[in-house]
């Protein structure tokens, strides 16, 4: 076959055009410091830098819930801490009036601090949260869970008991609604006194210390005070109970956080094993390259001067 002086111009031209593109895409990839600038480099390592891109993701999500999850856990767990550490000042409250020296003006300033533990209590019980929903509303956040009526005596729970689920793992939904009817209310005693609320344990008191004491009600009153102090240890522990499931939730988000964090850097590390640049290497192949291509222009200058005029030359 016959070589003619434009397919050896077109070869040499090509060559040189290929050599320029090689040394194109070093640099880009030099100047990215990526070694899969577009997916057709290696369409086998992009693929799988996607999949694990896309799994990380989805744990930045889980980062997140969890994040979210804690910030309520935590804001509820402390405000019931100060539930109750208000209910052992309760509880101390109501051993002193019950002291048989006490006169009804002594009962009186009693109840009025236990008003005070009372009104604290419900304040806490209709705490917001940092987007403004009432914390122990269920998913009722709008609504105020806890409301005085007109005789002064706290309402019927006003929220609901309905689960908030915020999904914290690949297989964990966690539940983060501590519902105001079970955080505040007060299981039955051994004693046989019957279920009640924390509120209605405190009206009862309150009402109780303030009616002038008379020969004929003080075994009522005394009975009537001995029952509340059952009623507050009851109370107390159930609020114990929740705030033990709720630190339980907080230290299994802080294992899950780990679990992230450990699969989060496993993902950098392999992202950065698929795409990330061998600046080494490169630089080398960027060095030949560079060599390639003034051989290439030197050769196709050379075949721009082959002609019959320059051999009679």
């Amino acid at each position: 076959m016959r070589i003619s002086t434009s397919m050896m111009f077109e070869r040499s031209q090509n060559a040189m055009q290929g050599r320029q593109s090689d040394l194109s895409k070093v640099g880009e990839q030099v100047a990215n410091g990526k070694r899969i600038v577009s997916p057709s480099d290696d369409p086998r390592a992009a693929s799988q830098s996607l999949i694990v891109k896309q799994d990380q993701a989805v744990q930045e999500q889980y980062k997140n819930s969890r994040v979210t999850a804690t910030s309520t856990l935590s804001l509820q767990e402390n405000t019931l801490n100060s539930v109750s550490d208000l209910l052992v000042s309760a509880k101390g409250l109501i051993v002193k009036a019950g002291n048989g020296t006490y006169t009804d003006s002594d009962r009186a300033s009693v109840a009025t601090e236990l008003e005070g533990l009372y009104n604290q209590m419900l304040g806490l019980a209709n705490t917001k949260d940092s987007s403004g929903q009432y914390m122990f509303a269920g998913s009722k956040g709008d609504v105020m869970p806890f409301n005085k009526g007109a005789d002064g005596a706290v309402e019927a729970y006003a929220g609901d008991t309905q689960p908030l689920n915020i999904k914290v793992d690949a297989s964990r939904d966690m539940n983060v609604n501590a519902a105001g009817s079970e955080a505040f209310s007060v299981p039955a005693t051994k004693s046989g006194d019957a279920e009640s609320t924390l509120f209605r344990v405190f009206e009862t008191a309150i009402d109780s210390l303030r009616k002038p004491q008379t020969a004929e009600n003080q075994n009522e009153l005394r009975a009537t005070l001995d029952q509340v102090n059952r009623q507050i240890d009851s109370g107390s522990d159930n609020v114990l109970k929740v705030r033990s499931s709720i630190g339980s939730k907080l230290n299994e988000l802080d294992v899950l956080g780990d679990i992230g964090d450990t699969r989060s850097i496993s993902n950098k590390v392999a992202i950065s094993d698929l795409e990330d640049l061998d600046y080494a290497e490169a630089i080398s192949r960027y060095t030949l390259g560079q060599i390639g291509l003034e051989a290439s222009q030197k050769m196709f200058m050379q075949t721009q001067q082959t002609s019959l005029f320059s051999l009679i030359r």
